[in-house]
């Protein structure tokens, strides 16, 4: 090689070792880049509360209770009574009320054994036990017609009350729960047959069953306390409700008043939904800081996969511009050195 092809190459030589240590700084740029935003995604991770259930032992509340005719009823606000009579209260008396809550449906499985009079079912058989079927209230309805009491049925499918509409019903024992109450009825009259005597039935039969539920109720009304001396309240005398149905049982009477602890489920309740929504949300916030996360440290792998390259390639171009350097320096010795 000659000196000026020599020269030549040893720029172009340390030309592009310039540029692979500029590479190489900006992508240390790049990677500080990224620790910075891995460090602002931690920060921003500790930054976030973590919610915590609630305990059920905050919420009870003290109130007075009192009893009337076997029924249990609590007194859960009393003020002053406005332009009433010294002494009078308005309160607020909560008392428990059952109603019907809900129907769970489900067919019945095909191949059931059934007894029939006059496609009328008598008896069905469960689990190998016998139960007795009896006809719901079907006045105006021809009991020996099961495509007119399917009508009556589907009629009033929007309320599905047993004591409004007609139904086969039968009981089951169901143990530690107690008796419940099934109804039958034939919403697919189309696909069920229904024998004459006794045997099984094919499809058609659908099978439900309403839950009796107690729930809690509040009325207004207007009372008299009796004090202790210490200033607790020792009886109430109810002078007026606003629930007729309640008149009998409270008004004009007194009442023994005791304090006890009532649990507050619906604001337990509240607050646990509460919590698990703000669960969802701090679950949801953590994953999307991880997700992040996890692309910055796969960017920042990229980028030290791409320095390795970079550090080997400057090496390379080290050696072979060390070997440039002695081809140049001999081509000096034996071009301008004329005597040993």
């Amino acid at each position: 090689m000659g000196m000026a092809a020599s020269q030549a190459r040893f720029l172009g030589l340390t030309a592009r070792k310039t540029n692979v240590e500029y590479e190489g700084q900006q992508v240390n740029q790049q990677r500080t880049a990224l620790s910075n935003e891995s460090a602002g995604l931690f920060n921003q991770m500790l930054t976030l509360q973590v919610p915590t259930p609630p305990s059920a032992t905050d919420y009870y509340n003290t109130r007075y209770v009192f009893d009337s005719m076997g029924e249990d009823f609590s007194i859960t606000k009393y003020d002053t009574a406005a332009g009433g009579a010294a002494g009078a209260y308005s309160i607020v008396v909560e008392y428990s009320e059952t109603e019907r809550k809900g129907y769970s449906s489900s067919p019945i499985t095909q191949g059931t054994p059934m007894e029939f009079n006059n496609q009328v079912p008598t008896k069905i058989y469960l689990d190998g036990k016998e139960y007795e079927i009896t006809l719901a209230d079907a006045a105006g309805v021809d009991k020996g017609n099961i495509e007119t009491i399917n009508t009556a049925i589907i009629s009033n499918d929007a309320t599905r009350r047993p004591e409004d509409d007609t139904y086969y019903k039968y009981t089951v024992n169901k143990g530690e729960t107690g008796e419940r109450t099934y109804y039958i009825s034939s919403f697919d009259i189309a696909n069920a047959t229904l024998p004459d005597d006794g045997s099984t039935y094919t499809g058609g039969l659908t099978q439900y069953f309403a839950a009796d539920a107690t729930v809690k109720k509040t009325t207004n009304a207007t009372a008299s306390f009796t004090t202790t001396t210490d200033g607790r309240f020792e009886s109430v005398k109810i002078t007026d409700v606003d629930n007729e149905n309640l008149k009998d049982k409270l008004v004009n009477k007194t009442f023994e008043l005791d304090l006890t602890q009532i649990n507050d489920s619906e604001g337990y309740e509240a607050a646990m939904k509460d919590y698990e929504y703000q669960k969802m949300v701090y679950e949801r916030a953590i994953q999307d800081i991880n997700a992040r996360t996890e692309i910055i440290q796969q960017q920042d792998r990229t980028l030290e996969l791409r320095l390795k390259q970079l550090d080997t390639e400057q090496e390379a171009l080290k050696t072979e511009m060390d070997a440039v350097k002695e081809v140049i320096q001999k081509n000096v010795e034996s071009t301008f050195k004329t005597f040993a």
